[in-house]
């Protein structure tokens, strides 16, 4: 009786754990698709990124943004200032129009409360905790198999191992919710690039923006479930803290 439970227990989590992966899979896929077709479709009115932050800075932010230069591929919202690169700023695309609504959210969350600001905190501490959360687990792990096999014999180091491994759970933990939380942030960033959105596009771009930031938004899922599944290597790395 008890063996079939075990074996249907073995069978769900197999089943479980395979579609976990196939999501985590599919939202990096689907995002880089949707992208890539995105790319190529320019605005109707012909309305560069520049001058769309421009004006959404105006009439949104009173021009309190400061719009700066940066590397290709690392556009991104700081306190108070949007960094394009130079192939964005010049870009016509829905893509590139619908990423930088997406960091404009950002900055309106900046702007009504210190969500963001407490977020950004947890993640610089998150990335510290991050460091230590390897050394934790192969410690702990270490010194209660050494416990076990009478190779150090006091209590002391079984008690030290099982700590070092409770912290490195309590890490994990934290990067779960860390992420979880991550996911919210990002859910509201997008809803309020969709509104910034509204102003210039049509109803066809602005449907074909929505589902491109809801595909972004499916990665910081799959994210989550690389993390919690980082134990099987099954799945591709990911960071505990970014």
């Amino acid at each position: 009786m008890w063996t079939y439970i075990i074996i249907g227990i073995v069978v769900v989590i197999g089943i479980l754990l395979c579609l976990a992966l196939a999501v985590a899979s599919f939202a990096f896929e689907n995002y880089n698709e949707k992208l890539r077709q995105l790319d190529e479709c320019d605005n109707e009115f012909g309305v560069s990124t520049l001058k769309y932050v421009e004006k959404i800075n105006e009439l949104c932010f009173g021009n309190g943004l400061e719009i700066v230069q940066c590397t290709e591929f690392e556009d991104h919202y700081s306190t108070n200032v949007v960094a394009l690169s130079a192939k964005t700023m010049y870009s016509n695309s829905l893509a590139s129009l619908a990423i930088v609504s997406h960091e404009l959210g950002h900055a309106r969350q900046d702007c009504s409360g210190n969500k963001l600001k407490k977020h950004w905190r947890n993640r610089r501490i998150g990335r510290f905790l991050g460091m230590l959360f390897m050394p934790l687990l192969l410690a702990g792990a270490v010194l209660s198999l050494l416990w076990v096999f009478s190779v150090l014999p006091e209590m002391l180091y079984l008690i030290l191992g099982l700590s070092f491994v409770g912290l490195s759970l309590l890490i994990f933990v934290f990067a779960l919710v860390l992420k979880s939380n991550e996911i919210k942030i990002e859910k509201e960033a997008s809803v309020f690039a969709e509104e910034f959105l509204k102003q210039i596009l049509n109803e066809k771009e602005l449907k074909s923006c929505r589902e491109f930031l809801n595909s972004a938004r499916l990665t910081y899922w799959a994210s989550l479930l690389r993390t919690m599944l980082s134990w099987t290597m099954l799945t591709k790395k990911d960071v505990m803290f970014r």
